[in-house]
């Protein structure tokens, strides 16, 4: 048993927890919203003269259904901060699980992310470095994130912060696009999908000159996490009748599918045609696909299938506000 630390979505005062921690810089400073939060809960100042990544710890009188303890912690100095100082604090909060045994959950924020400019991935590093080398192993830190598109980032970027090597989604996009309009989409729909992280794979920008065709379909394929198949009248055409580079696609396309489960959503289907049963091939006609045929819904089809390829849940209201590290 060791102990953990998870992000959490939300207020500092949202939920209970043992200790809760409030930034503060050397000199005592507190921002609008601590200051606010120590005129409801009559909690005193913090003290002027504190050195950066110092802990100033002290009963939570008159709120324990808040939580028993709160503390500054010093995570500004004028206008930065240093990540080891984050650390020391980190280090301070675990060490105070191992000396009071009734504090087992302590809730803080990303202390040096807003007044101390630093990187918000780097907060929580090393919260979470200097927490886990001191703290009991029963204990928890949750780091709160007050605004959706950091935590969202962050989320992203967790493998990072674990020290892994940020894991890609890569995708294939396997098309047969004849006029330049139709070209020109599925380039666009690429360079969207790079944009927003993707590692999206297009003939039009990695397929060379000299190059084995089937062999470079074959490795795409196998070495994408998901597959986008846009299709129109002339891609059903070559992929009934086996024609060409689609042709090739379709046969390996198929033996894959063999293999996936029901449920799979790697192949996601996208049909450009204004009829969807005059673009869609024989093989997919079970595929719940995506119908794009104009620009009308461009951008609510792109968010959606982005969407799907980060397996991101249909409803917000299902995602998960909170998550390990």
């Amino acid at each position: 048993m060791k102990p953990t630390v998870r992000l959490r979505l939300g207020d500092l005062f949202d939920g209970p927890a043992d200790l809760i921690v409030l930034p503060c810089s050397t000199a005592g400073t507190i921002t609008g919203f601590v200051a606010r939060s120590l005129v409801h809960h009559s909690i005193p100042h913090p003290s002027d003269h504190m050195e950066l990544g110092d802990v100033e710890i002290m009963p939570f009188e008159g709120a324990d259904e808040i939580a028993q303890y709160v503390a500054f912690a010093a995570s500004v100095q004028g206008n930065s901060s240093t990540t080891e100082a984050i650390e020391k604090i980190g280090a301070e909060l675990g060490d105070f699980t191992r000396k009071q045994s009734s504090v087992r959950t302590i809730s803080a924020p990303l202390l040096g992310a807003g007044a101390g400019g630093l990187q918000s991935e780097k907060v929580v590093a090393a919260l979470k470095a200097g927490f886990c080398s001191t703290a009991d192993p029963a204990a928890s830190l949750f780091i709160q994130v007050l605004h959706r598109d950091v935590y969202e980032r962050i989320k992203g970027n967790r493998r990072v912060i674990q020290g892994e090597q940020k894991d890609t989604l890569r995708v294939f996009i396997s098309h047969t696009s004849k006029t330049e309009s139709a070209i020109e989409w599925v380039k666009s729909l690429a360079l969207h999908l790079i944009e927003q992280g993707v590692q999206a794979r297009l003939d039009k920008f990695h397929l060379r000159r000299g190059m084995d065709l089937p062999q470079w379909m074959c490795n795409e394929l196998a070495m994408a996490r998901k597959v986008v198949v846009v299709c129109d009248e002339s891609y059903k055409q070559k992929a009934d009748g086996r024609l060409g580079g689609v042709g090739w696609e379709t046969m390996i396309i198929q033996g894959d599918l063999a293999g996936l489960p029901p449920e799979s959503t790697k192949y996601q289907v996208v049909v450009r045609a204004d009829d969807i049963e005059k673009g869609l091939p024989m093989y997919l006609r079970t595929r719940y696909a995506f119908h794009a045929p104009g620009a009308a819904q461009e951008q609510s089809f792109r968010q959606e299938l982005l969407q799907e390829l980060l397996d991101l849940p249909l409803d917000p209201t299902l995602e998960a506000k909170e998550f390990a590290l």
